[in-house]
């Protein structure tokens, strides 16, 4: 760099106010993105969606990207930055303000609608921020410029998902998914609960009879550890059914709810600690421990509540037939517990004996379903309605809680717009230079296309972002599914994998002196690719490691591969430019295809059971290859080139 170069301003005073101004945007859209994230898992419990379902709002979400990038684009060539950026700020205040109407209806479609119509006006802050804080002094010195800038936006994301995991997830119900979809059963079928935990235990038996049919079954690994797993289950559900506690449940419950609640930023602290495993996992209380023996944890008491409020009605309704029934839940006990007990560790088992009581604990429970589902419901439609009562009830609590941080940010857009309209100048220094007042649309869409660097560029950031958005988002189905971690304490490891992302960006910005940006690529991509299969195939916490560092990995992916794309272009990087936001819309392809997985049954790999949430980050495992294999090209075949 020259000393002429080093004299001059980053940012020349004159447009100082303007390029604060702009740079705030960078965190609005970066808030945007990581409050959205953790939603697909809190919408999948409040509206009792699958996970294919709730991860449309990813699918909305980035469709608006897809959607509007392009025509952002052409709309910032014709007219002017600010106006860009106030019909952004514009659609954005629009879409949060959406969500008041859309939870008082309390309409996925409508969440949806809000989703597609703030990445409409993120898509037109995104296209147009970057151009314009390029255009906000000398040339020389834009890079410095657009990096300052861009250093403000992981502050955004850390807010956001802050928000998301403090405020909202923290705060919804703590009735279980479970539970809301028993009570969703109740209303809609008037399936009684027993009967909907009977089903539930049949099918966990059938699965253990097909187990154990299998010839020479206690050999295999495999098979050894799946029958230990849902003989386990087995214990668990037809003790619950027959509980000798139950009458303790109320007593219990108040207790917990007397419990002190103490500051939650500390509780969420303390248990991101216990799961990076540099604290001990705090003792239970006398009331935590009483609950965990009589009714095996959270799930068991809020099932041993609703059992009991149901059981009254069940014997008014059909006195001989729930007799009977009870006395089969009573039986199914025992032979239960024997069965589990073969697999604990030093216990022998016989494989005879273990199918013979298998085969008993399939006849009590089937027994128990007959009894059941011959006890009259007709005086049991209040009850039914009431829990339907109850889960609107609930939903609609919780959809005031995701949709009032959405609300609040467009009001507070409302401000933003009025202030960027009165301050920010028609035009700025160096906009539109080099347009010469026209469009050449077809001749720059030509040039890109004939420039394998940029188009393969647009494919790696596909691939980039929608590895993002499946790691960041899934993360919680994740730490929850596999784990056992609530939905807030998943969320808050990623706030430490972002945390780790924003390190990361600058050891590697720190890097890029001495490695070229191709090869950076596919090193930061090749770990990717390890810590990824990590997640896939290492159990406990460690995959859930693998998962959080695959952020390192991540950091400079999207401006390496913006930068290796747009790279001499000149002033068909304006158009390239959307082209490589239009690829943000890779999250709304990908997204829905890792919910879909996660909604599969357990694969069976021969060699082990791959559950569906592990299996699932094999899409990102694809588009880290991808990328890999754009850095490993950029280095050795677009650079030689060039310098030939």
């Amino acid at each position: 760099m020259s000393d002429l170069e080093k004299k001059k301003p980053v940012v020349p005073p004159e447009l100082l106010l303007t390029f604060v101004l702009v740079t705030i945007l960078f965190p609005l859209w970066g808030f945007a993105n990581d409050i959205t994230n953790p939603m697909v898992a809190a919408f999948k419990n409040i509206l009792l969606l699958s996970n294919f379902e709730s991860s449309m709002v990813q699918a909305a979400f980035y469709g608006g990207y897809a959607l509007m990038a392009i025509p952002a684009a052409l709309f910032i060539k014709k007219f002017s930055y600010k106006k860009g950026v106030v019909i952004g700020l514009a659609l954005y205040s629009l879409a949060c303000l959406m969500f008041i109407p859309s939870g008082m209806a309390m309409s996925y479609p409508l969440f949806l609608l809000s989703y597609l119509i703030m990445t409409s006006g993120l898509s037109f802050l995104e296209t147009t921020a970057n151009p314009y804080i390029l255009s906000m002094g000398d040339e020389s010195t834009a890079t410095r410029r657009l990096n300052l800038a861009q250093a403000f936006n992981p502050m955004g994301s850390i807010v956001g998902m802050f928000v998301a995991s403090m405020f909202i997830l923290a705060s919804l119900d703590g009735t279980s998914e479970t539970a809301r979809r028993q009570m969703e059963e109740l209303d809609q079928n008037g399936t009684p609960v027993h009967l909907q935990e009977v089903n539930g235990q049949i099918a966990t038996v059938d699965s253990l009879a097909e187990v154990t049919g299998i010839e020479s079954w206690q050999e295999s690994k495999k098979l050894f550890k799946k029958a230990g797993e849902l003989s386990a289950s087995l214990k668990d559900g037809t003790f619950l059914l027959d509980n000798a506690h139950a009458t303790d449940a109320d007593s219990v419950q108040e207790a917990l709810l007397a419990q002190p609640k103490g500051n939650k930023f500390k509780a969420a602290a303390e248990a991101v600690a216990v799961v990076l495993q540099i604290r001990d996992k705090p003792q239970p209380t006398p009331a935590e421990a009483q609950r965990n023996d009589f009714f095996v944890g959270d799930r068991g008491l809020e099932l041993t509540l609703a059992l009991n409020k149901e059981s009254p009605l069940l014997a008014k309704a059909g006195a001989g037939e729930w007799k009977v029934a009870e006395q089969h839940f009573n039986q199914a006990v025992a032979p239960a517990a024997a069965l589990s007990l073969m697999f604990v560790p030093e216990a022998s088992l016989d494989a005879a004996k273990a199918s013979a009581l298998v085969a008993t604990v399939q006849q009590e429970l089937n027994a128990a379903k007959t009894a059941l589902e011959t006890i009259p419901t007709a005086s049991l439609k209040e009850y039914f309605a009431g829990a339907g009562s109850d889960l609107s009830t609930i939903q609609k609590e919780d959809l005031g809680i995701v949709s009032l941080p959405y609300a609040l940010m467009g009001g507070f857009l409302i401000l933003v717009v009025i202030l960027f309209a009165w301050k920010l100048p028609a035009k700025t220094q160096g906009e539109h230079q080099d347009d010469h007042g026209g469009m050449d649309i077809g001749g720059t869409v030509k040039r890109l296309f004939k420039n394998p660097t940029y188009i393969e560029g647009v494919v790696a950031q596909t691939f980039y972002v929608g590895a993002q958005i499946m790691c960041w988002t899934f993360i919680v189905q994740y730490g929850s599914m596999e784990l056992g971690l609530s939905k807030a304490t998943a969320q808050n490891c990623n706030i430490l994998a972002m945390i780790i992302f924003v390190s990361s960006r600058f050891v590697c910005t720190f890097l890029m002196h001495y490695i070229s940006s191709g090869a950076l690529l596919t090193i930061l991509a090749s770990g990717a690719i390890l810590l990824t299969t990590g997640t896939i195939f290492v159990d406990g916490y460690a995959g859930l490691y693998c998962l959080i560092g695959v952020s390192a990995c991540m950091s400079l992916m999207f401006p390496t591969i913006y930068g290796i794309a747009l790279d001499g272009l000149g002033d068909d990087a304006k158009l390239g430019s959307a082209g490589l936001i239009l690829a943000i819309g890779g999250g709304c392809i990908m997204t829905p295809l890792q919910g879909r997985i996660i909604d599969l049954p357990a694969i069976d790999l021969g060699f082990r059971e791959l559950a569906s949430v592990r299996a699932s980050f094999v899409l990102p495992l694809i588009c880290f290859m991808v990328i890999a294999l754009y850095g490993w090209r950029t280095y050795s075949i677009h650079h030689k080139k060039e310098q030939a």
